[in-house]
């Protein structure tokens, strides 16, 4: 009987601790587009140990800084490749721009 109980425990703290790391996994994703105070609440939200949501706030925002870097180098590389002239001006041929100008006041 009591074996019995010890497996049920087991399991049960195996289930919160399998939950908790998939939240966490999660929040680390959507991090990248939230706010650090969304991020803060969304820990908070979730009851975890303060230790363990500041370790994870600390993290994310470290690779939600990181993710925006790489994304920056990425796009620049790609912008210095193109011709911006000639794309300008493939676009204007296939598209019509309207322009209107108002004076202020």
């Amino acid at each position: 009987m009591a074996d019995e109980q010890d497996v049920e425990k087991n399991e049960s703290e195996k289930k919160w601790w399998a939950e908790a790391m998939k939240d966490l996994t999660l929040t680390g994703l959507a991090t990248v587009f939230m706010t650090e105070e969304s991020v803060k609440n969304y820990l908070k939200d979730k009851k975890l140990p303060k230790e363990i949501a500041t370790l994870a706030l600390e993290g994310f925002s470290k690779k939600k800084d990181d993710f925006y870097g790489v994304l920056g180098k990425e796009f620049g590389k790609v912008l210095s490749r193109m011709d911006m002239g000639k794309e300008i001006s493939k676009f204007l041929e296939e598209h019509t721009v309207e322009l209107s100008f108002k004076k202020k006041g």
